[in-house]
């Protein structure tokens, strides 16, 4: 199996020279037109000047921050946003895919399932909140997002905030908030993509040049009447990937075959103006996703190799409704904006496992969400040298969760629930021209664990020096929690054939955590900007199982999820954008995370320590553009116990993209140049799982 070991050794003085995060440039000026969804952005080809990494500099329009909209550099946390043109441009299908491009977030596969799931600051999946404009997306294991159950061909932005954002946005926020911004509906447009790829001799089929992975994507928007009150757009994309196979004459695969499709459909209605309410807008929108995943492994039983096959069908249906509206009391009184949305999404899952092509066992899984929530922006309370604008808003949500093996539940009953309400309260003061100090408090009244309390403050402070240059200065400080999940609480994990079970425990208390946060961003030179951030994060109350205090049953041992760890993670980014000339821009992003588990005296797992990204965005010409990008992580602990270490790797993905007019343009790629590889004998291994990738593909606009 190839590895990047003699490489890496080539590279030792280029890793300890690259510096961090990053700085893309976006030129916008926007307005809310849903609750959190830009209005009006300006054109892609205005909205970054980088295409490689995502823009921590100039200022796009940005919701994340306070709930309200705000210019990138003046919001008094720190955003990383990538934008519909990065993505584009690197042909990033997933939200997984897309995530790859900031410096700072990692990555890792979902145990037991086809798919990734976030990590920031060292929280994990099931601690970081995925919206879709405010909304929340079904964790598809009951406790984390399967970042691959996303297509990426609505998105406007991805808007990423580290950190406690409990205060802000609830639950699960702890470890920070990924909110994708979908498009606006503007003028009659429509657009197809597609893409062939190969894997070469990974290539189940045995044959090394044939399409291994086949995209297509197309969608259709506009105005429906003449006044373009009423606007609709209607997307879809298509993903097959067969997965990778390093010997086709076994049976195991390294990789799951998968097959994905989401289609969706958008409304938006403006209405006239009237005398209390101006600048109104609704819209409604029903997203369907499907999958369909194969599995292939085998299971020693004794002395007996079994082969295994594992065929899982997903289905999510996805229905949010919204509007926003100024308020104007009277011709005299400011104005108060009111902004509502409600959602409704049922994640389907049917999983059959064959055991020498015989039926062994059907799971069959069913988690809804339902949720409604409003905010009212108060009237700014201007006195001159100070500014305060209030924000109050409240939300319900309600969330089941079903789950059987062989008609049998997989819980303590055959559906357990969870309802919630929660209200919040935030004051974003303007002091002077420098001067931002923004404070929020969030109170959940939950059915099983009661009252919770949620406060954070912010600081910002920037200034102009004699040269024009910007430097920007933030810190916070913020209480984060999470409740345990209805998995957490109520599964039962039942492994009796080998010797074991998982109980969920429903006297489970919540995580909490205490996050400090500090950051500056500016301009050290006409054409370089920098950025550095640190963190501390104090997390109390970690759910693990209990692997120390297991009970014994008829010879089958018992395990828990308990509230045992604490925990602390710290460190920071830096990096560098620089602007070469009119046609190139480099960017470099240092990554640094260390992380201990109190309880176990030891660092935790699945954390590296060390990460790189270096991104060259090089206009070849005026319709040739090469963006390759260098990636590196550094070894991290697998298992506790046994101080296993999953090894550290180097990564290089290039891009090459053609515009041939306007309207078309062609584009190929080469990912994973190194063929860095996992070793799939070693099971400690979770380098990269995909091997070389070649692809080509092409894009016709149409306006």
């Amino acid at each position: 199996m190839p590895t990047s070991n003699t490489f890496k050794a080539s590279y030792k003085p280029l890793s300890a020279a690259i510096t961090l995060v990053l700085a893309v440039t976006i030129t916008a000026n926007a307005k809310a037109a849903d609750p959190y969804q830009l209005n009006s952005l300006a054109d892609s080809e205005q909205s970054l000047a980088n295409s490689a990494m995502p823009s921590t500099v100039l200022d796009p329009i940005v919701v994340t921050a306070t709930r309200s909209n705000r210019a990138l550099s003046d919001a008094p946390v720190k955003v990383d946003v990538i934008s519909s043109k990065q993505i584009e441009d690197n042909h990033a299908h997933t939200l997984k895919e897309a995530l790859e491009l900031l410096p700072n977030v990692y990555l890792k596969q979902v145990h037991g399932k086809t798919g990734y799931e976030v990590s920031m600051q060292g929280f994990t999946g099931d601690q970081v909140l995925v919206l879709i404009d405010g909304l929340p997306i079904t964790a598809s294991t009951g406790s984390t997002v399967n970042l691959n159950q996303y297509m990426t061909m609505d998105i406007e932005q991805i808007e990423v905030v580290q950190g406690a954002a409990s205060a802000q946005f609830g639950s699960a926020a702890m470890g920070g908030v990924i909110n994708i911004i979908t498009k606006p509906i503007n003028k009659t447009k429509a657009y197809v993509n597609t893409e062939l790829a190969t894997n070469g001799d990974q290539n189940p089929s045995g044959n090394d040049i044939d399409a291994n992975k086949r995209f297509i994507a197309a969608g259709i928007e506009g105005a429906l009447d003449p006044a373009q009150r009423l606007q609709a757009r209607l997307s879809a994309s298509y993903l097959d990937d067969d997965g990778l196979n390093t010997d086709t004459a076994r049976w195991p695969r390294i990789k799951d075959a998968s097959e994905q499709t989401q289609v969706t459909r958008r409304l938006s209605y403006t209405p006239d103006d009237r005398t209390m309410l101006t600048h109104s807008k609704l819209w409604a929108e029903a997203s369907r996703y499907s999958e369909d995943d194969t599995s292939r492994f085998n299971l020693r039983v004794a002395q007996n190799i079994l082969p295994q096959q594992r065929e899982e069908s997903i289905n999510k249906d996805r229905i949010s409704i919204g509007g926003s509206t100024d308020i104007h009391l009277n011709e005299n009184t400011q104005t108060y904006q009111l902004s509502a949305q409600a959602l409704y999404e049922d994640y389907q899952s049917d999983s059959d496992t064959l055991s020498n092509e015989v039926l062994a066992s059907a799971r069959n899984t069913n988690i809804t969400t339902a949720l409604g929530q409003v905010q009212l922006d108060l009237p700014a309370i201007d006195s001159g040298a100070h500014m305060h604008l209030l924000q109050v808003g409240g939300q319900v949500q309600r969330d089941t969760l079903s789950q059987t093996k062989n008609s049998i539940s997989e819980l303590i009953s055959d559906e357990v629930s969870r309802d919630v309400g929660e209200l919040y309260l935030q004051d974003d003061w303007l002091i002077g021209a420098h001067w931002e100090i923004l404070t929020g408090i969030r109170y959940q009244d939950d059915q099983d664990f009661g009252d919770h309390v949620a406060p954070k403050v912010a600081v910002k402070y920037n200034r102009t020096d004699a040269s024009g240059r910007d430097h920007i200065f933030r810190a916070s400080v913020g209480s984060g929690y999470r409740v345990p999940n209805l998995k957490e609480r109520y599964y039962v994990f039942d492994h009796s054939n080998l010797g074991y079970k998982v109980m969920g425990n429903p006297s489970l208390q919540p995580e909490t955590s205490t996050s400090y946060q500090v950051g500056y961003q500016g301009q050290i030179g006409d054409d370089l900007n920098l950025s550095i951030n640190g963190f501390y994060n104090d997390v109390e109350d970690l759910i693990q199982t209990d692997n120390e205090n297991a009970i014994i049953e008829n010879g089958i041992s018992i395990f828990q999820y308990t509230n045992i760890d604490s925990a602390y993670t710290y460190g920071g980014d830096i990096g560098i954008d620089w602007q070469v000339d009119d046609r190139a821009t480099l960017q470099a992003t240092y990554a640094y995370l260390k992380t201990k588990n109190e309880s176990a005296n030891s660092e935790l797992t699945y954390r590296p320590n060390h990460k790189v990204m270096l991104a060259l965005d090089y206009q070849l010409s005026d319709t040739l553009q090469l963006i390759p990008r260098l990636n590196y992580e550094s070894k991290q602990l697998i298992d506790t116990a046994a101080q296993s270490y999953s090894p550290s790797w180097w990564t290089l993905d290039s891009q090459l993209n053609y515009k041939i007019d306007d309207n078309f343009s062609l584009y190929g790629a080469v990912n994973n140049i190194f063929d860095t590889q996992r070793d799939v004998r070693d099971t400690s291994d979770y380098r990269p799982i995909d091997n070389r990738e070649w692809l080509i593909g092409a894009r016709f606009n149409w306006q």
